[in-house]
């Protein structure tokens, strides 16, 4: 995931690659609050992870992002198992 957050940073965003390091706070990068909104939006449309504007703006660093992206992933891909066991018994 910090790839993934790290090519959306410097493409979408702009940001300097050299700039992103995992322990790099968001204001370092000159990231604001309004980052965070589009940061939400972009988030969900390119990679399908939905990921609250509170809990964004609380990551204190890029990892603290990836992390978000990482445990909103893995939770999505225990639901699409669930999800999948539970079609799979009804057919029984």
């Amino acid at each position: 995931m910090y790839e993934t957050l790290v090519d959306i940073l410097t493409g979408r965003f702009q940001v300097r690659p050299e700039l992103v390091t995992p322990e790099t706070t968001p204001p370092a990068l000159g990231l604001d609050s309004l980052f965070v909104v589009e940061l939400s939006f972009v988030l969900e449309e390119e990679a399908g992870l939905k990921i609250g504007f509170d809990e964004l703006a609380e990551a204190d660093s890029v990892a603290g992002i990836a992390r978000l992206m990482q445990d909103e992933r893995d939770r999505r891909d225990r639901q699409d198992r669930r999800d999948q066991r539970d079609r799979q018994d009804e057919s029984v």
